[in-house]
């Protein structure tokens, strides 16, 4: 199939699904030199924090995040975009929100910072109308805002000039250099020409910067980019091979190792493996090359074993639904997202606030296989009331949708059965759903 072929609907879910599936692949061999394992063929698991297949790391939580925060339609208008951006970092900081394995078990160190000022402020309640809290030094050029990017491309596709404002204030919360800011431009133009169908050389001409249609002709020239992204965006990555291409935390040499990987590639696997085979801050590159390959190939493109393994398949489709659906027409979100992200938030919330923090050592630790299955049986009381509410010709689709992420939750709970120190934990059965 060419690319032109790919209808928008399987781009936007394939920058999305891309993201958080290439996240997973590299985790198993994050931090890793490249010549310390063995390559990666698949998802596979494990690595520095023991994930199962298709489990994400913080790429993926905060690129979530982000996009619930994209698509809020609830709160204020007075709430600027970048309060509910961190706000929402701040409950999977906290609480695990959109977590693969119901905690934050992997931040960076420039989201930490910026988040724990963040919350210094929010809890003195002195935070400013905006929430940006980014470093500007150079020297604080990490890739922690161009890992998450993905949903704003997606969002303002039909005004790229808006998309390329909107990713510098989405970076701005935690990463504000100028190398960060630049990056997150240069990769929303590039998903967005592949939303539109570019040709794999027309997105990586180095003999200028890609601009997608709706973007002035102008607009490089009048909003120059650093020398070192300049460099890149000239083809740097066409003629350098490892360990020339490095997958660091420097944003710069992160665009460049997924950009390797996306030309050196032709089809959504080659890449992948690709990138998360350079080790080191693999799931980070495979993010990042997941998002635009996504994006180009199409979700059809990416592998069927991946796709069904990926955490949070009913969320995320739900998610990458209503950004397209918004990304036509800004309206009121669908009822489809409004319930089912209104479903996730009630189990979220029993789940990270009870049941998991019963579950590690606390004052409220279970003591016995009854305390825990008496909060089983209420989460499953609680997932039945949200669902009383549910009418109309969309709520076959919801209940479905909903159905897997309550088993999504049911499995995170066998999981922390098994990390329990207590002699019972060894004769009590796996949950399944009711």
């Amino acid at each position: 199939m060419s690319s032109n072929e790919i209808n928008l609907s399987d781009r936007v879910s394939g920058s999305l699904f891309g993201l958080l599936i290439c996240d997973s692949l590299g985790t198993a061999v994050e931090c890793q030199t490249s010549d310390s394992f063995d390559p990666v063929k698949t998802l596979r698991g494990g690595g520095k924090f023991q994930l199962k297949p298709g489990q994400f790391t913080d790429d993926g939580s905060m690129a979530l995040c982000l996009a619930f925060a994209l698509l809020d339609d609830n709160d204020d208008s007075t709430t600027h975009q970048s309060v509910k951006q961190m706000n929402l970092y701040r409950r999977w900081y906290e609480n695990g929100y959109l977590s693969s394995n119901g905690e934050c078990f992997d931040i960076g160190i420039t989201v930490r910072i910026a988040l724990n000022k963040f919350i210094s402020d929010s809890d003195k309640q002195s935070i400013s109308s905006t929430a940006y809290y980014g470093n500007t030094s150079q020297k604080a050029s990490g890739n922690g805002s161009l890992m998450r990017l993905a949903p704003i491309p997606l969002l303002y596709r039909e005004n790229p000039l808006q998309a390329m404002i909107e990713a510098m204030n989405s970076s701005k919360t935690t990463h504000a250099s100028s190398f960060c800011l630049d990056c997150c431009r240069i990769y929303t133009s590039l998903i967005i020409g592949a939303l539109q169908g570019f040709s794999k050389n027309d997105l990586l001409n180095d003999e200028k910067l890609f601009l997608p249609n709706g973007l002035p002709d102008d607009y490089w020239i009048t909003n120059t980019v650093e020398t070192d992204v300049l460099k890149v965006m000239k083809g740097s990555y066409k003629h350098l091979n490892p360990p020339e291409i490095k997958a660091s935390g420097f944003v710069v040499e992160t665009m460049e190792a997924a950009l390797w990987a996306f030309y050196h590639s032709s089809s959504f696997e080659e890449g992948a493996l690709k990138a998360v085979n350079l080790g080191d801050d693999a799931d980070t590159v495979g993010a990042i090359y997941g998002m635009l390959a996504g994006a180009f190939y199409g979700i059809d493109q990416i592998p069927k074993e991946w796709r069904e393994k990926c955490y949070l398949t009913d969320l995320v489709q739900t998610v990458a639904d209503e950004l397209l659906a918004q990304s036509q027409s800004r309206t009121k979100v669908s009822m489809i997202y409004q319930k089912v992200v209104e479903i996730y938030d009630q189990l979220a919330k029993f789940y990270s606030g009870t049941i998991k923090r019963r579950t590690l050592p606390c004052p409220k630790q279970y003591k016995s296989v009854e305390e825990l299955n008496e909060d089983v049986e209420q989460l499953h009381l609680i997932y039945a009331n949200s669902l009383k509410s549910v009418i109309g010709e969309d709520k076959q689709i919801i209940v479905s949708r909903c159905d897997g992420i309550l088993k999504q939750f049911l499995s995170l709970i066998d999981d922390d059965k098994q990390s329990l120190s207590l002699k019972w934990s060894r004769n009590v059965k796996g949950f399944s759903m009711k």
